[in-house]
């Protein structure tokens, strides 16, 4: 385990050396640096470089997040809303099958991800309206976005959440760094050196454009208070008059717990995480707002709320951590 006395002092340390050198022994094998980001091996540059040049259709809905920020849970209200409700019509794919995840190789292998075929490619023979999804840094982002101006769903959650969440699910994706140690991912998520780099970049580029006309920012948080309240708010943006009845229907079926008891909702029946199932691991694990009090300790606690003050001053950025 590392010292976490010098965290901050480390940050700046590495913000002038290599992110990627910084990264413990085990993390390096799943990961590579671009441009001063840390992307997952299961992105492979070519992906990126392909998406840059991605053609983008006006009446696409993009999902966008920072990892582990309730991407799945808008990706189901999403489809959902599109399907006025139809149950039936979205349970003949699963979640992941009706949302392509642009930079991510058809076998979601990252040993073979250069080699294969990204899901991008896949969606551009999709018929439009499509709902398309990224985790993909600012940088790294189709550059037609802002010529098409597509309707984009950013969701953010606050950065104590996202971090325990993103920790967890690196010890259910294969495909990620296996971090056993809460400490060493919070020293690295400090040093914006996990897989798809900063929070504090992701989140406050898109916080900046909340207010064009084409971007809903919305947060885990406050769907997480008043579920059917996002669900309409969502349905404004996208122009989507549905009933009463249908936006009870998407609300009733977008719960944490109707989520994880559907096959065709849940992650968990893929066979990528098969094997996490079987070590009682879960995608869908928990769903709460203020876990981090769970994880942090005091000393990191103190050391973030620096960190986050520092990042966040002089801007009227304000996240929620706990309801």
């Amino acid at each position: 385990m590392r010292n976490l006395a010098n965290t901050l002092a480390y940050v700046e340390y590495v913000t002038a050396t290599s992110k990627l050198d910084a990264l413990p022994d085990f993390a390096k094998e799943y990961c590579y640096e671009i441009d001063g980001w840390v992307m997952p091996k299961l992105n492979p540059k070519r992906f990126l470089d392909d998406l840059k040049n991605y053609e983008v259709r006006s009446d696409d809905t993009y999902l966008i997040t920072w990892p582990k920020s309730g991407t799945t849970w808008m990706q189901n209200i999403l489809t959902l809303i599109f399907a006025n409700g139809d149950m039936d019509a979205v349970r003949e794919k699963h979640l992941f099958d009706r949302v392509p995840f642009l930079e991510m190789p058809q076998g979601l292998d990252y040993k073979k991800a250069e080699n294969d075929n990204g899901l991008y490619e896949i969606a551009r023979d999709m018929p439009s309206p499509r709902i398309l999804k990224t985790q993909l840094p600012p940088p790294f982002l189709p550059s037609q976005l802002e010529e098409k101006k597509p309707k984009i769903v950013y969701v953010a959650r606050n950065p104590k959440d996202a971090a325990v969440s993103h920790f967890h699910f690196c010890n259910v994706s294969p495909a990620l760094p296996q971090y056993r140690d809460w400490n060493d991912f919070f020293i690295d998520f400090c040093n914006d050196s996990i897989p798809r780099g900063s929070w504090f970049e992701n989140v406050f580029y898109w916080w900046n454009k909340r207010n064009e006309p084409n971007v809903l920012f919305i947060t885990y948080e406050e769907m997480k208070k008043d579920l059917r309240a996002s669900v309409v708010r969502v349905c404004e943006f996208l122009g989507k008059d549905l009933s009463e009845e249908i936006i009870d229907v998407v609300t009733e079926n977008s719960t944490f717990a109707a989520m994880k008891k559907d096959p065709k909702s849940n992650p968990d029946s893929l066979p990528i995480f098969k094997e996490a199932v079987k070590q009682k691991r879960s995608f869908l694990r928990k769903g709460e707002v203020g876990d981090w009090k769970n994880h942090f300790t005091v000393a990191q606690n103190e050391i973030f709320d620096d960190l986050y003050r520092e990042k966040t001053e002089g801007t009227d950025v304000n996240f929620t951590f706990q309801l």
